[in-house]
């Protein structure tokens, strides 16, 4: 009787070990592993686009040939070269068209004077681009560029020389921040109309080259 006791014992002790390890293994929860936070966000910040720009510029004048147009202006000298100092206003008129007008201070054939450029259209393309530099090749033509100088005639009298000419340049743009710098060492320009007051004042056409050099420095926004 006693082993039949002690077997039935063991028995029940092994069956409540089989329970409670079967509820112990119910109550257990496996979480699962937390998901890994997203990756931030790339964001590649565009370079800033500027609409206008606004500078100060020289750009001195060559004389390539000798005509006609040196008489036009009624004095002894002889005109080998003009300096234009004044300021150049550009706007984006497109995806990369570029307007300009400038507005200058003249010193040439002896004489001084000012100079509207008011039809000039550049293409900038860019070969470097980034939110603090960049960098840019622009080929410029100007249509009307008029020049009016005040000069004296035969009899010493004052009187007004006007001229019109067309041009064409390329220039390298370098754009700094808020700032930008161009420098345009091959360009021509070529005056074809000239007319003069006062006396034996009279008009011209023709063909008078300039090798023209451009240098500014502004802002843009």
């Amino acid at each position: 009787m006693p082993n039949l006791h002690w077997g039935i014992l063991r028995v029940l002790a092994l069956a409540l070990s089989t329970w409670a390890a079967s509820a112990a293994a119910q109550q257990v929860v496996v979480e699962p592993a937390p998901a890994a936070p997203p990756a931030p966000a790339v964001v590649v910040e565009p370079p800033p686009v500027d609409i206008e720009r606004f500078s100060v510029i020289y750009s001195p004048e060559i004389l390539l040939s000798d005509t006609a147009f040196d008489k036009a202006l009624n004095k002894a000298g002889r005109g080998e070269g003009v300096h234009n100092i004044g300021f150049e206003i550009s706007t984006l008129a497109g995806w990369f068209t570029r307007y300009h007008a400038q507005l200058d201070f003249i010193h040439g054939y002896g004489a001084n004077g000012v100079r509207l450029e008011p039809l000039a259209f550049g293409w900038a393309l860019p070969l470097v681009r980034t939110p603090g530099f960049g960098m840019e090749i622009e080929p410029l033509i100007s249509l009307a560029d008029g020049i009016l100088l005040f000069t004296n005639d035969d009899r010493g009298d004052n009187n007004v020389t006007f001229m019109l000419g067309s041009g064409a340049e390329v220039q390298l743009n370098l754009l700094m921040g808020p700032f930008y710098m161009f420098l345009s060492p091959i360009g021509v320009e070529v005056r074809w109309l000239e007319a003069t007051s006062g006396d034996n004042g009279n008009t011209w056409g023709g063909a008078d080259p300039f090798w023209r050099f451009r240098i500014g420095l502004g802002v843009r926004y």
